[in-house]
């Protein structure tokens, strides 16, 4: 072969491919660089959102299963040590007291739960046809010395395919928040909304705080309040969890003129 074959020049058309090739190889590394990067930035805002969970969590078990623990342990031990020198009125309250404290513990104890097997997707869920109307008289019965503030508009033949069990939290649930948060009068209302259920729990409070309703229905998501020892935060995250682990959603509405209104939707029943 001649020197000028080996040191031929390449074509136009050579250097058109292999700018081609650059182009492709270069615009196949920015994407597998702009990949890497959101995986990171999904890993990295994961992380921060375990980590503020796990100081959420911390935050409640330092308080909120430790206030219990210590009227329980407290009250037993003064119990076991002046049984003797205790009278029976003290003796009652006493007892009374472990009594509310343990109810307590095992409420938040099992709010936990709930919410680790909804992470899971572990939450047993056994579905059947609900009456609502005999949900909500059977949920009512938690608020009987709250009853005459309480307005309740279904009709019988509303049916929800949902676990009852879970419907009857819902309910409670919805139903605790409005009364600890909110102000009388408050109202259950159930309407149709093809192929939905919609119940709405309704007060006529202050409302929620434009700038805390993006966390409602967040885990450990508690508004600071002056008039209101805060929850733990666990309440509504459940609702949301139930409702979607029966085919439904849940969430906030302002309601007109005044106060807080929220939502649950079920499938309705064939």
């Amino acid at each position: 072969m001649s020197d000028r074959g080996r040191d031929s020049k390449p074509t136009r058309e050579q250097l058109e491919r292999r700018l081609e090739r650059e182009r492709a190889a270069r615009h196949q590394a920015e994407e597998i660089t702009e990949d890497a990067t959101t995986r990171l930035y999904s890993a990295m805002e994961e992380l921060k959102s375990l980590n503020q969970a796990l100081r959420d969590f911390v935050a409640v078990a330092s308080h909120d299963l430790q206030t219990p623990i210590t009227a329980v342990s407290g009250f037993a031990s003064l119990l076991t040590e002046r049984w003797d020198v205790l009278d029976d009125a003290d003796k009652r309250r006493y007892v009374a007291t472990i009594d509310r404290s343990a109810r307590s513990l095992a409420s938040l104890v099992e709010d936990l739960l709930v919410v680790s097997r909804l992470e899971a997707s572990a939450l047993d869920t056994q579905r059947s046809v609900v009456v609502l109307a005999q949900a909500i008289n059977e949920a009512m019965q938690n608020f009987l010395d709250r009853a005459g503030e309480i307005s309740v508009r279904v009709t019988q033949e509303l049916q929800v395919v949902a676990d009852p069990g879970h419907v009857q939290r819902i309910l409670v649930n919805y139903l605790t928040n409005a009364i600890k948060y909110g102000a009388p009068p408050f109202s259950i209302d159930v309407s149709k909304a093809d192929p939905w259920v919609e119940i709405r729990v309704r007060d006529q409070g202050d409302g929620v705080p434009p700038d805390f309703v993006p966390r409602l229905f967040m885990r450990f998501a508690r508004a600071a309040t002056s008039s209101v020892e805060s929850g733990t935060g666990l309440g509504l995250s459940i609702v949301r969890g139930l409702a979607q682990a029966n085919g439904g959603d849940a969430w906030y509405e302002i309601n007109d003129p005044c106060g807080s209104c929220f939502v649950v939707r079920l499938p309705m029943a064939a």
